[in-house]
């Protein structure tokens, strides 16, 4: 188990912790994603030491840093969780007027706040956009994002959850259809992740799927992507509609979980919280 059990853990953050590019995200929204796999992992955990758990998720897409850092994380205290999980800034990577440090400082408040209300917090780093060349644009301000949310971890002392340095993500065949949200191997990966950041003993069997046979795309293929994916996102973007307009969370208030779709496994090696930060030269770089 855990060095402490969790007993009350909610999620906050944009599409990719709702669970969008999961595949069964359109049939059960409720069970979808890397931080509902990482619930199911907790559950886990208190169940072999005898406690109850519950758990919130309030991500929803479109949301940008500044909405995740005040609305979230003012409904997140008024669950009173043990732990909390911020992934945010993947949707300011593409807004080249976003202030950094306005940022920077959203996200130090918003620690500040659920650590004195006695909360375990884990920050989730920012995403490489790499494993799509259209998305390379925005590789500078991910690395520059990264690199904030990390500064701020270590001076206020929680855990980061590093996406942004995974192999695995870096490879188009983990990503969903759309190119822009982990697809199911995508979600168990970071899922597992954050297990062993935790501490804790399980994982998430990752699907066997209908592989990607290459990491990129065909003209043709590239050309449907346009077609169906990104053409409909700058249709909403002229007309100002975000698709999270009316869309309200799917777990909005702490819940057990029963009867989830996935396979525990025990993990290989002993569980082991690794150091959340990386050394000081590998932003650098």
């Amino acid at each position: 188990m855990a060095t402490a059990v969790i007993r009350r853990y909610v999620a906050l953050g944009d599409s990719l912790t709702e669970g969008i590019g999961d595949d069964r995200f359109e049939q059960d929204r409720i069970f979808a994603g890397w931080a509902d796999r990482f619930a199911v992992l907790l559950n886990q955990d208190a169940i072999a030491a005898g406690e109850d758990f519950l758990y919130a998720n309030l991500a929803v897409r479109s949301r940008n840093s500044s909405e995740i850092l005040s609305h979230q994380v003012d409904e997140a205290l008024l669950l009173e969780p043990d732990l909390v999980t911020i992934m945010a800034g993947a949707n300011d990577l593409w807004r080249p007027r976003k202030s950094w440090e306005l940022v920077r400082a959203q996200f130090t408040v918003a620690v500040e706040q659920l650590k004195a209300a006695g909360v375990t917090v884990v920050l989730t780093n920012c995403i490489n956009p790499v494993h799509h060349w259209s998305f390379r644009g925005g590789a500078l301000r991910a690395k520059e994002l990264t690199k904030l949310i990390e500064e701020v971890a270590r001076e206020q002392n929680v855990l980061v959850l590093d996406v942004y340095r995974s192999p695995t993500l870096r490879r188009l065949r983990v990503w969903s259809d759309d190119c822009v949200h982990f697809g199911p191997r995508g979600h168990a990966h970071v899922a597992n992740k954050a297990a062993k950041l935790l501490g804790l003993p399980y994982r998430i069997e990752t699907p066997v799927l209908e592989p990607r046979l290459k990491d990129g795309m065909t003209l043709l293929e590239h050309a449907k992507w346009i077609v169906t994916h990104v053409t409909p996102f700058v249709g909403r973007r002229l007309r100002g509609i975000a698709a999270g307009d009316g869309i309200k969370p799917k777990r909005p208030v702490l819940s057990r979980i029963h009867d989830h779709p996935w396979t525990i496994r025990r993990s290989k090696s002993s569980p082991l919280v690794h150091s959340p930060f990386p050394t000081a030269t590998v932003l650098a770089e």
